[in-house]
């Protein structure tokens, strides 16, 4: 049975992820079984996002596994195991440095739990790189999530145990009004596998390969940094120019131009000056951009006047019915937000911080701000009132983002009119140049596969 806890935090996990990230996407998601016993193992960037984030985008309901450590608070011990979260001794939490190795038998009672959540058909989720992390790749993975699986089978008797790797990438996972996508690798039905196959190592180094497949992973920071530029730019020249409001491309895109590009840059010596000169005019287009205040979605739009006063109606009769809700939800959401930010930035020292802290945070701040808005209101205007300002709380703060992104998107296509409109021999340069991008781009594509 589902635990009641569960079921309340779920939707207030979704409303939460919405308002930090622009987008939650994901691929694959016919290849997570629907019912029956699951380890779902997910690579582990952002700390509690990273359950968060499946846990919302997983249909059926989820376990997590969780470090035994936070069981000791009592109260918040109480909280976890109430909304079904199993505790999970690891090597680092058990004894003092310098001590004898743990007991192999710490986790005995973790192991049993999970056995017996499986063996009731349950999904439980895990990450078996062990602990979050801001490095540009995976890190080796641990055997516990391999353990566990052989253990409920041998140990327990649970037969049809499912492990589906899922691949978390996030846009850039400490910005506010970025994207996360989740990818789903092809699961690993146990009992389908050989004997060979059902040792430990083995069945860890399967996982790891799958869960690499619907990763991304660099051997620095700068590398990933400069792959990813890149796909985010092939992913706007490759695509057409959409309207306002609809997405240029998803991160699903981006994630699989990265795959084309690492293709493309596995060359020969003799290509390898090609190679070079592609990245310095890709480089010298992204900086002339810059200078120009443009945005490369922005360089093919059509500069006639039809379009302008298309465009000028569409954005203004939208920001004549929007723009009061979306004002709405920023008056009532604007300091427990700035609040939220600023003391989630305060003595930051990694990347997987401030999304987390942002969330945990806000949620407290923001439902305290709602309690006392809530109670002045019914103050000043009575009960009904009070009932019917509570209720437009989420859907205008939701409206205010949503609406925030499209006016910034409608501010920068409008910048890119009239810039471009003065100077239309700079948008035909900037074509000529994103032209020569996409063919370049293509063409090392396929020298590097034949």
């Amino acid at each position: 049975m589902t635990p009641v806890l569960y079921l309340l935090l779920r939707p207030v996990a979704r409303i939460a992820l919405s308002w930090y990230y622009r987008s939650v996407e994901v691929v694959g998601l016919e290849r997570i079984p629907g019912d029956g016993p699951v380890l779902l193992a997910g690579n582990h960037p952002n700390a509690l996002i990273d359950a968060l984030v499946i846990g919302v985008l997983v249909p059926r309901p989820v376990r997590l596994l969780a470090k035994s450590t936070l069981f000791h608070n009592p109260l918040v011990g109480a909280f976890l195991r109430s909304a079904g979260v199993i505790p999970l001794l690891r090597a680092r939490d058990a004894g003092t440095p310098g001590t004898m190795p743990p007991d192999p038998s710490r986790n005995e009672s973790s192991f049993r739990a999970v056995a017996d959540a499986l063996a009731k058909g349950c999904a439980i989720v895990i990450f078996p790189e062990g602990t979050s992390h801001d490095e540009p790749q995976m890190v080796p993975l641990r055997t516990g999530l391999a353990r566990m699986a052989l253990d409920a089978r041998n140990e327990h008797g649970v037969r049809g145990v499912t492990i589906v790797p899922l691949g978390l990438v996030f846009e850039h996972k400490e910005l506010p009004r970025t994207r996360v996508l989740m990818q789903v690798a092809a699961p690993i039905a146990v009992d389908t596998l050989s004997a060979d196959q059902l040792e430990v190592p083995a069945l860890t180094a399967d996982i790891d390969k799958r869960l690499r497949s619907v990763t991304l992973n660099f051997e620095t920071a700068n590398e990933s940094a400069r792959v990813l530029a890149l796909a985010h730019a092939l992913a706007v020249l490759l695509a057409p120019v959409r309207a306002i409001g609809s997405e240029q491309h998803r991160l699903a895109d981006v994630v699989r131009l990265v795959r084309r590009i690492e293709r493309a840059t596995d060359v020969t010596r003799a290509q390898a000056a090609r190679v070079h000169t592609f990245e310095q005019r890709f480089a010298d287009f992204c900086a002339r951009l810059e200078r120009e205040g443009l945005k490369m979605e922005d360089i093919a739009i059509e500069l006639d006047t039809r379009a302008g006063a298309a465009f000028a109606l569409r954005e203004g009769a939208l920001a004549l019915l929007r723009g009061p809700i979306g004002l709405w939800g920023r008056i009532n959401h604007w300091l427990p937000i700035t609040i939220t930010r600023k003391l989630a930035l305060r003595g930051v020292s990694s990347r997987d911080q401030p999304a987390m802290r942002s969330v945990v945070m806000g949620l407290a701040l923001v439902l305290a701000f709602y309690a006392l808005q809530t109670a002045l209101v019914a103050w000043l205007a009575g009960p009904w009132w009070a009932i019917a300002y509570a209720l437009a709380l989420v859907p205008s703060a939701h409206h205010d983002l949503r609406y925030g992104d499209r006016t910034a998107r409608g501010r920068s296509r409008m910048r890119a009119y009239f810039r471009l409109r003065r100077t239309p021999a700079l948008q035909q340069e900037l074509l000529r140049e994103a032209a020569w991008l996409r063919q370049e781009a293509g063409s090392l594509e396929q020298s590097g596969v034949s």
